[in-house]
């Protein structure tokens, strides 16, 4: 009887402590296993005083420290573009940017100063927030990042990160499409106090540095060099030749043959010694365009 005692005993402790030690093991690997598949809510709910409660406590740490990061770089992301975010995490520190061919674009809205002056502050900056919603999906959607905010346009690039191949092409095809979406965005904005959207669309292609530039305390992720500087000159002359969007020669040569363009005489552009040459751009669903010289 006692030999069936403490056989019994011994039984049951052995189960008692194998239940003890598997039970955090299982829930610890469940939560793992969760947290690989992206549930960053995963948590172990076990309070023990023993090894196995400090392991939980670290687990359950480090779950945070994951969600943190994930928020903190989705926040970076909204502030950057998630493209962006992406370049600069890849990009190793310290590196200045390289030069590479890509594709610049400037946006701009017409008469900013004669709509804004009849808004209050938050009313422009409303009516500007729902174009600029709409103008961010149609450059993401063609592989392209709006690389900053400029009061009342933006300045975009193509041919960085992922998506090089054809960036003049893509960059004027998503120029056509944000044109074609003013007329939609236009009653939203109107709404909101906003009479006559417009813009005006200038591109340019050619080679630029691309990446952070700055301080080693501040730094930005932006592309610099004469590229940019001849693209922003031709968005200024959409309104002078009265034309919506404006491309330059090196732009034009590497477009296909379905995009029609009208050849506008040379312009001469602050900064530059010659005139430059430029197009106007239509899309085959459009009505010809005519240039206003």
């Amino acid at each position: 009887a006692v030999a069936v005692v403490a056989v019994g005993f011994g039984l049951m402790t052995s189960w008692m402590l194998g239940l003890w030690v598997s039970k955090p093991v299982s829930q610890l690997q469940r939560a793992a296993l969760n947290v690989a598949d992206g549930d960053l809510h995963a948590r172990v709910d076990l309070l023990r005083s023993d090894d196995f409660g400090l392991l939980i406590e670290r687990f359950n740490a480090m779950v945070d420290g994951l969600q943190h990061r994930e928020k903190l770089q989705e926040t970076f992301g909204r502030h950057v573009g998630r493209e962006a975010a992406l370049q600069i995490m890849n990009q190793d520190e310290g590196l200045a940017g390289r030069e590479q061919n890509i594709t610049v674009m400037f946006v701009d809205v017409r008469n900013f100063t004669s709509q804004s002056s009849s808004l209050s502050p938050s009313q422009v900056v409303a009516a500007l927030n729902m174009f600029f919603q709409d103008a961010v999906e149609v450059i993401e959607s063609h592989g392209g990042m709006v690389n900053k905010f400029l009061g009342d346009g933006f300045m975009a690039i193509f041919g960085v990160g992922s998506a090089t191949k054809g960036h003049a092409n893509r960059a004027v095809l998503a120029g056509l499409e944000l044109v074609d979406s003013v007329s939609h965005c236009e009653i939203r904005m109107r709404d909101a106090g906003w009479n006559d959207l417009k813009i005006g669309v200038g591109i340019n292609t050619g080679l630029a540095v691309v990446g952070c530039i700055g301080s080693p305390k501040r730094q930005e992720y932006t592309a610099i060099g004469d590229t940019v500087n001849v693209a922003a000159r031709v968005e200024s002359l959409t309104k002078t030749l009265g034309q919506e969007i404006l491309i330059t020669r090196t732009t034009r040569e590497e477009l296909p043959s379905d995009i029609e363009v009208l050849e506008l005489p040379s312009q001469t552009v602050k900064g530059k010694d010659r005139q430059i040459e430029v197009f106007g751009v239509n899309s085959p669903n459009q009505h010809p365009i005519q240039a206003n010289v």
